[in-house]
């Protein structure tokens, strides 16, 4: 059984697309093939030197602004979200994401238990100024937001 299991492909894409660090080393629930292949992207990702949170965060606003092809009447409401998802990337920052080699069970799932509030707290504090910012959409960003959304870094 594999230490760190993530929460759904949706939720997963939603957290990578908003700049949330989701840590994964597999699924219980997916396929040998999958898991492996999971696997196989995580030890890639440990890897690479780590780009820090700030480049990460402002990289993802970045991306998502031009996705979106932000107007200037957007500007106010888009400013919002790209607040939150700094400080949610400073708090995330701080916060201890995996635990040490020769952890316990229960010490893992401890620091598992802790990082996931502090990942749920950060979406809490999104949620109301993404939602005033997709109001302001058109129905062709909503589109590209739903998708984008959906796809998760990179979409």
């Amino acid at each position: 059984m594999s230490r760190w299991v993530t929460c759904g492909g949706r939720f997963r894409a939603l957290a990578g697309v908003l700049g949330v660090s989701l840590v994964a080393a597999g699924s219980q629930s997916g396929v040998a093939g999958r898991q492996q292949d999971t696997e196989s992207r995580v030890l890639l990702a440990q890897a690479r030197p780590p780009a820090t949170p700030a480049q990460n965060v402002e990289a993802s606003i970045s991306g998502l602004h031009q996705k979106l092809q932000i107007t200037a009447a957007q500007e106010a409401q888009f400013n919002a979200v790209a607040n939150v998802m700094r400080d949610n990337a400073r708090s995330e920052a701080g916060a201890p994401q995996r635990p040490s080699a020769n952890a316990t069970a229960v010490d893992d799932l401890r620091v598992y238990i802790q990082y996931s509030e502090l990942e749920l707290a950060g979406l809490k504090k999104l949620l109301p100024a993404l939602d005033a910012l997709y109001s302001t959409l058109s129905p062709a960003q909503k589109k590209t937001a739903d998708t984008v959304f959906r796809q998760g870094p990179g979409g």
